[in-house]
């Protein structure tokens, strides 16, 4: 049973610490977005992010973060290869839902942030920019970009090298949380007694 334990626990860490890409910000939850401002945020996000083309935003830096990781000579396999890529194909459908249900938070979560950032008047600059032929243009390409030949390779670049950073680093935090639970049995008792690999 403490094997066990202790294998869940290392799962559960190593879950929490990956991936390490994913930047930890400090959060105002009290804030609360004032209404005009908010107001104006929306209507930028409406023209940043259209309606009928947000979800190909989220499949698009999907599918870049997959393909980096398709390295090695695991993936020169032929019959691994197509398995992969069939399953990368089937992502943006089996994301769909995900999609649908978070996508408005974080449509209105980059709101928000505006209206951290800038000022009532600001805003309100930057939606009569969004306005114009060139505003509409400027804004509705943001998504678009991301598919941009050169964006695309830069970060596949920056999810492969953060790919081997953590292939670099995981053994080496594994070890340190097992030597800590050897060390510790206590722990995997406090564990055992949570209810740590105890089925439901």
């Amino acid at each position: 049973m403490k094997k066990t334990l202790r294998a869940l626990a290392l799962s559960a860490c190593m879950a929490a610490a990956l991936p390490m890409a994913a930047p930890v910000f400090a959060q105002d939850v009290d804030y609360i977005a004032p209404e005009d401002e908010m107001a104006e945020a929306m209507l930028i996000m409406d023209v940043m992010f259209p309606a009928d083309t947000r979800e190909d935003m989220v499949r698009t830096m999907g599918s870049q973060m997959a393909d980096s990781m398709m390295t090695g000579p695991i993936f020169e396999e032929p019959g691994i290869r197509a398995i992969m890529d069939d399953f990368i194909a089937s992502v943006p459908e089996l994301m769909r839902p995900a999609i649908a249900e978070h996508l408005p938070s974080m449509i209105k979560s980059t709101a928000i942030a505006y209206t951290r950032e800038f000022t009532l008047e600001e805003l309100q600059d930057i939606r009569a920019f969004s306005g114009t032929p060139s505003g509409r243009h400027y804004f509705g390409s943001v998504q678009s970009l991301l598919a941009d030949p050169a964006i695309a390779a830069t970060n596949q670049e920056f999810f492969a090298e953060v790919s081997e950073m953590q292939a670099e680093q995981v053994p080496i935090l594994q070890q340190k949380l097992a030597d800590y639970l050897d060390a510790n049995p206590e722990v995997i008792e406090r564990l055992q007694q949570s209810g740590v690999g105890q089925s439901n």
